[in-house]
């Protein structure tokens, strides 16, 4: 059963929207790294978060995805040195009820997103289970090597539906 928020979400994407997946590259793991680490040499006590498919060492869409953890209350102290690191921010919004604060840009050929947001509780945990269990960390790079190619939209909803499966189990 999928969610308000995930259905709103796939009612937005477009239907001619392909997936494309392509093989972990240990050039993707250094890149999140070291951005993990620059924001850690500015802002120490904040928590920053390398999650996604390359995190994970899996196949994926060659995108890196980091989180930094804060209490909106605090954006304003942190955006000055992110806009400092990132440059003009992409989006500013609510997902999920969480807000967040988005950075959007390439390097090395990979689709980089920087997020100072809430804690997403529900990314976490799921990026943890797999994490932690080689059988479902396995079973969910099968899944998105399964799409590759295909209606990007399917590939989200199957995704959803396999958070969903494992976050009940």
């Amino acid at each position: 059963m999928l969610t308000k928020d995930e259905l709103d979400y796939l009612s937005k994407i477009p239907e001619n929207k392909k997936v494309s997946i392509k093989p972990f590259d240990l050039e993707g793991k250094k890149i999140g790294e070291s951005i993990v680490q620059k924001i850690r040499n500015y802002l120490p006590d904040l928590e920053v978060l390398f999650m996604g498919s390359v995190a994970l060492k899996i196949a994926g869409q060659k995108d890196i995805d980091i989180y930094a953890l804060a209490n909106p209350k605090d954006f304003n102290k942190y955006l000055p040195t992110f806009e400092k690191l990132f440059g003009v921010p992409a989006k500013q919004g609510k997902y999920v009820k969480k807000t967040f604060i988005e950075w959007k840009f390439k390097k090395n050929g990979y689709e980089v997103e920087v997020y100072l947001t809430e804690p997403p509780e529900r990314q976490i945990r799921v990026f943890e289970i797999l994490k932690s269990n080689k059988k479902l960390l396995k079973e969910y790079e099968d899944l998105k090597l399964s799409f590759d190619g295909k209606s990007y939209k399917d590939y989200q909803k199957a995704k959803y539906e396999f958070y969903n499966n494992i976050l009940d189990a």
